[in-house]
């Protein structure tokens, strides 16, 4: 017989991650996006990033349709960002700034809030359980530097240290 809810929510707790913002269009040209932690860097050869977004997500539609999402790797002091995005608001862009990727299609880029972003084209969509998974091929992206926000155990967090990156080209 399967853990709890409860008790899987503990076990998934118990190990800090990063948190993102995945970010995409719906059909009316609108952004639309939601706070993650189910995200992977899933390949180098190809360059491939896994997201997975719950069945009830008001985002998974866009998701389906637009084909196209970009994760926005969120920096220290985004907290109030990350929370709205994990709420059922319809007003998440509403003051916001951000900038359409043009590789994947338009959706939003959150440069300001960001540490990181992969702009993605889907190439594969999987059910499992009560998540939809979406492999994206990662067409361009950008690193800005600066310190990490965490999540664990049920709080947001700073990275300990901001660690210098090495250089790397910038793809586009």
């Amino acid at each position: 017989m399967p853990v709890s809810r409860e008790l899987f929510r503990a076990i998934s707790s118990s190990f800090p991650t990063g948190v993102v913002i995945v970010a995409t269009l719906d059909e009316r040209g609108e952004p639309k996006g939601l706070t993650s932690q189910a995200y992977v860097g899933l390949s180098t050869e190809p360059p491939l990033m896994l997201v997975a977004i719950d069945r009830t997500s008001r985002t998974l539609p866009a998701m389906r349709k637009h084909r196209a999402f970009v994760i926005n790797f969120l920096k220290e002091d985004a907290e109030d960002v990350a929370t709205l995005f994990a709420s059922k608001s319809e007003e998440k862009f509403r003051n916001l700034r951000w900038e359409p990727s043009p590789e994947a299609g338009g959706a939003p880029i959150l440069r300001d809030l960001s540490l990181a972003y992969a702009a993605c084209r889907v190439t594969e969509e999987y059910e499992a359980g009560d998540h939809i998974i979406f492999v994206g091929s990662v067409e361009a992206g950008e690193t800005f530097g600066g310190t990490p926000l965490m999540y664990y155990k049920r709080a947001y967090a700073a990275w300990p240290e901001e660690r210098p990156a090495p250089p790397v080209e910038q793809a586009r």
